[in-house]
Parts: C-alpha cells; sequence; structure tokens
C-alpha cells in the first residue's frame, strides 16, 4: 500500500498509526494538493490528503472513511472495543478528535485573511475549548501501556493534540491560549503521554514542509 500524505498533516497521520498498530506494510508518498504537480487530483474527487492507494490501484480517501475501511478490511487487531458501548464511546473520541481539528483549521485559515472576523474566530476558539474539555473528561482515569489495545477514537485524539506544539512552533497556527492544551488538563496530558510512548506514535511525528499559507488563503 501507498500513503499519499502531508508531512504535518493529523489526518494523514491518524492513517500512518492505525496501519502500523495494525502491523500493515506500506510506504508513505509525500504531495502538497495545492501545488502545480500535485497528484491527489489523480487519486481523489476531492482532492484532500490523506490517500491509501491499494496494492490494486484502487485509492481509498477521507481519513474518517480510512479508518472504517481499515477496521472492515484488516479487523486484526482490532481498533475498536467488541461491545456497542466501547465501539460509540470510541467513535465519540473519534469524532471530537476531528471536529476540534477542523475548528482549529478554520481560527488559521481565517486570522491569515486581510480582515478576519473576529466573531467567527470566537466561535471556532469556543469550539476548541470545549472539545477539548470534553475529551479530558472523557479519557479520565485512562493510561494505556504501550502492549494495550487502542481505538480509532485514541488515534483522533493524539493526532489532533499532539499537533497543536508543532504548529504554534513553526508559524502554522497563531500561538493561541486555547491551544495550549497542557496547562489545566491533566487527565488528557496522562492519556497524551501514555499514546506517545507507543512506536506507532513516535514513527509518525508531524514534520515541516514548505507551504505559504497567505498565498493559500488570497
Amino acid at each position: 500500500m501507498r500513503l499519499i500524505n502531508a508531512p504535518p498533516s493529523p489526518y494523514g497521520r491518524k492513517i500512518a498509526i492505525a496501519l502500523k498498530e495494525k502491523q500493515i506494510a506500506f510506504e508513505t508518498y509525500y504531495d502538497q494538493p495545492w501545488g502545480d504537480t500535485t497528484c491527489t487530483v489523480d487519486y481523489s474527487p476531492l482532492e484532500q490528503l490523506p490517500i491509501l492507494v491499494l496494492d490494486t490501484g484502487k485509492a481509498i480517501y477521507d481519513s474518517t472513511y480510512i479508518l472504517e475501511w481499515l477496521e472492515l478490511r484488516y479487523p486484526e487487531p482490532p481498533l475498536l472495543p467488541t461491545d456497542v458501548d466501547g465501539i460509540l464511546g470510541a467513535k465519540l473520541l473519534q469524532m471530537l478528535g476531528e471536529r476540534v481539528m477542523e475548528a482549529v483549521h478554520q481560527i488559521t485559515f481565517e486570522l491569515k485573511r486581510s480582515y478576519p472576523s473576529e466573531d467567527w474566530v470566537s466561535r471556532q476558539t469556543r469550539k476548541v475549548r470545549k472539545g477539548l474539555d470534553e475529551i479530558d473528561r472523557l479519557v479520565c482515569g485512562r493510561c494505556p501501556a504501550v502492549g494495550d489495545a487502542i481505538t480509532v477514537g485514541d488515534i483522533a485524539v493524539g493526532s489532533t493534540v499532539l499537533v497543536f506544539d508543532f504548529l504554534i512552533s513553526n508559524d502554522f497556527a497563531p500561538d493561541l491560549e486555547v491551544l495550549r492544551w497542557r496547562h489545566d488538563r491533566r487527565d488528557l496530558e496522562t492519556f497524551i503521554g501514555a499514546l506517545e510512548n507507543r512506536q506507532s506514535f513516535q514513527e509518525t511525528k508531524p514534520a515541516m514542509m514548505d507551504v505559504d499559507l497567505q498565498a493559500v488563503v488570497c
């Protein structure tokens, strides 16, 4: 399999982590969807990353759908519990992680505009803050050891919050207080610390790429 990804992408990182947790062999190819030589148009009608290209040449796209596809096609080891409540809990965490990341993107792109909307930024900021608070509540008491099973929800939350420091330090996102998630969320910090010890997370850390967000927005 080939994973077409962008080095800093938390969405692509979700897929790379899932593939590693399931011990599925793959190669990574990096692309810039808005570049003149992008290959995303050849594989995805949405022209977005990540894209998983199968050995047959068929392409699977959209990170949420790719995770579902992998779980159905490669059920062992599972990234979902077997009971209904466990499945719903994992899906809830996954949804929150993905929606918080989307709100951060909304803030980032809005603030790069010539005349950003303060109301819009405030609304997205509330989403991020409340979403992180809810995640902190849901992971309370959890500290998965390296050998323990994790879920698609854990992967989505970990990929989201761990990219914040990277985005700020590399000027991909504004240095906003709401993104300093470690300050007052001890349960979330403990949970994420446990995830960071896993090989799948250590081998998929975000990296720099040449991006001019101002040019993309304007």
